[in-house]
C-alpha cells in the first residue's frame, strides 16, 4: 500500500491533469506538465520507487496526450513514453511482489500507447496482460473507477478475437460513471458514457451526460470540440483511431 502522502499526490496530480482542460493550447499544456513535474521533484524523492513511477506515469502519460492531440505522428510521443517503458518493466521483474493498483493501471496506460512502437508479438502479449491486470484490479477494488475506466476503453478497441466487446465496453463506463468520486472520474465517467450513448444514436442521453460533464468544469475547449465533432456525426471514440482522424479533421476545417 502507498502511505497518505503518496495517494495524495496521486490525487493531486489526477486534479492538475483534469485543470489542463482549462488552458487554450496543447504547448500549453506541456509546458505546464514539464513546469509541474519539475516543482514535484524534491517531494517525490521521499517516496517509495513504486509510487514514483506510478506518479511519472501519469504526468507522462498527459504528456503523451497533448503530443498526440497537436500531431499523431509526431516523433517527441516515443521519447516521452520510452523512459517510463523502461522504468516500468525494469521494476517489474525486479519486484515480484502484488503491486499497487495505482501502479498498475497507470503503467498500463503508458504500455498502451507504447504498444504502436514495438514489436507486434510484444504488443499482443501486452495487450492480453492488461485485460488480466484490470480484472484483477476491479475484483480486489470493485468500486476503483479509474480501473472501469481503462477496462471500458480496452474492451471497446479490442477485437472481438482478442476479447474485445463493445457491450462490455459500455458496462464498464456506467460503472466507472457510477463509482465516479473525484472530479476528474466524474467529468471523464460522463463524457465517455455520453460519447457510447452517442454512437447508439441516444442523444438525448448523450446530451446530458455532456452537460454533466460541463457542469464539473466549464467552459473548456474540450467539450466543445466534442460537441463539434457530434455535430458532423462523429465520437470521441471515431476520433481517437489514427485511421479516422485525419478525416474528421477535414472535415471540421471545411465547416
Amino acid at each position: 500500500a502507498f502511505g497518505p502522502e503518496e495517494n495524495a499526490l496521486i490525487q493531486k496530480i489526477f486534479d492538475f491533469r483534469l485543470r489542463l482542460r482549462t488552458l487554450d493550447t496543447e504547448d500549453e499544456c506541456i509546458e505546464k506538465i514539464i513546469e509541474y513535474r519539475n516543482s514535484l521533484s524534491d517531494e517525490m524523492k521521499t517516496f517509495s520507487e513504486e509510487a514514483q513511477i506510478t506518479c511519472t506515469n501519469m504526468l507522462s502519460t498527459a504528456q503523451y496526450n497533448c503530443e498526440y492531440a497537436k500531431d499523431m505522428k509526431s516523433p517527441n510521443m516515443e521519447k516521452i513514453l520510452r523512459p517510463q517503458y523502461e522504468k516500468i518493466i525494469q521494476f517489474t521483474r525486479a519486484n515480484a511482489a502484488d503491486p499497487n493498483p495505482w501502479f498498475i493501471l497507470t503503467s498500463a496506460d503508458i504500455l498502451n500507447s507504447m504498444m504502436q512502437f514495438l514489436p507486434q508479438s510484444e504488443s499482443i502479449k501486452i495487450g492480453l496482460q492488461e485485460k488480466k491486470d484490470y480484472a484483477d484490479v476491479i475484483k480486489k477494488n470493485p468500486t476503483m473507477s479509474f480501473a472501469y475506466t481503462l477496462s471500458g476503453w480496452w474492451y471497446y478497441y479490442a477485437p472481438a478475437i482478442g476479447g474485445g466487446s463493445k457491450k462490455l465496453s459500455k458496462d464498464f463506463f456506467i460503472s466507472a460513471l457510477k463509482y465516479a468520486k473525484s472530479d476528474y472520474d466524474k467529468f471523464y465517467g460522463n463524457i465517455n458514457l455520453a460519447q457510447f450513448y452517442f454512437e447508439e444514436k441516444n442523444t438525448a442521453e448523450c446530451e446530458k451526460l455532456m452537460e454533466e460533464a460541463e457542469k464539473i468544469l466549464s467552459g473548456t475547449r474540450y467539450v466543445q470540440f466534442l460537441k463539434s465533432i457530434n455535430a458532423i456525426g462523429y465520437s470521441l471514440f471515431d476520433y481517437n483511431m489514427n485511421s479516422r482522424r485525419d478525416k474528421i479533421n477535414q472535415k471540421l476545417a471545411n465547416r
